[in-house]
């Protein structure tokens, strides 16, 4: 496959979202497209991994996981998750490790969603742990290199004060990252009331939350950030968003966003 460029990808500079991946050979879509209402977070345990899929299209739907190999080959039916209306469901997604792209579709009509590539064994080496790590955004997206969050459960229980950790690699221009930041997601934003850092210094001015780097942090070095949330009460499996974004040396700001589940 040739190089890729953005044309339609769940990225945002300054706050503005971009759009997915496209190949430039044949037109292929590497990514979710966010409008359809359907919304992929990959979670990783014991370096085994997840996909959690949040329905906001209005009514029950069925999503189809197929093989793909290219457009000249039909798409080979792996998984089908039925969801209903509004709720969020998450399946371990081990059979799909092996394979390259991975089609999403529903079930009624066949709408096509998008590809993404199968979940691969990530390098971080704290998934060795019983704790759950994300890694990568919403629908594939959004991308943040030594940067992820890990909680201790799946699910957060509604109706209580909850927290997850966000780790950081300090690059050379030192670490920075704001919440919230808006987006386009049609998914309940969950802002952070508060955060904690033994290494890096927490600004918190009315709504906005930075997190930045100190004179004597150390560089190239992972640290953790304790986030937390006043979580409202559901009713049905619900997919929260944190939206944020981060400092980027090469290229700027880049978006930072995850799916957080949430269980009546």
């Amino acid at each position: 496959m040739q190089q890729f460029f953005r044309r339609s990808a769940l990225a945002m500079l300054g706050g503005a979202l971009m759009a997915p991946l496209y190949a430039v050979a044949d037109r292929i879509p590497l990514g979710l497209d966010i409008n359809r209402g359907i919304f992929v977070q990959e979670i990783w345990q014991a370096r085994k991994p997840r996909l959690c899929v949040a329905n906001r299209t209005g009514k029950d739907q069925t999503l189809l996981v197929s093989r793909w190999r290219s457009r000249a080959h039909p798409a080979e039916p792996l998984l089908q998750w039925p969801i209903e209306a509004g709720s969020t469901v998450c399946h371990k997604a081990g059979k799909l490790a092996g394979e390259a792209l991975i089609e999403y579709r529903l079930a009624d009509g066949g709408a096509a969603l998008g590809l993404l590539h199968a979940p691969g064994a990530p390098a971080t080496e704290t998934l060795e742990g019983s704790g759950f790590a994300s890694l990568m955004g919403i629908n594939g997206t959004c991308p943040t290199p030594g940067t992820w969050t890990e909680q201790a459960s799946l699910w957060i229980k509604g109706g209580q004060v909850a927290s997850l950790d966000l780790l950081t690699t300090v690059g050379a221009d030192g670490a920075l990252l704001e919440f919230p930041v808006d987006t386009r997601l049609d998914l309940p934003l969950l802002k952070p009331r508060s955060a904690e850092s033994s290494s890096l210094l927490i600004e918190h001015d009315g709504t906005r939350l930075a997190i930045k780097s100190r004179p004597d942090t150390v560089a190239a070095t992972v640290h953790r950030v304790r986030l937390e949330f006043d979580v409202p009460e559901v009713k049905q499996p619900t997919m929260y968003l944190l939206s944020g974004r981060q400092r980027i040396l090469q290229t700027g700001w880049q978006c930072f966003v995850r799916g957080i589940l949430v269980e009546p």
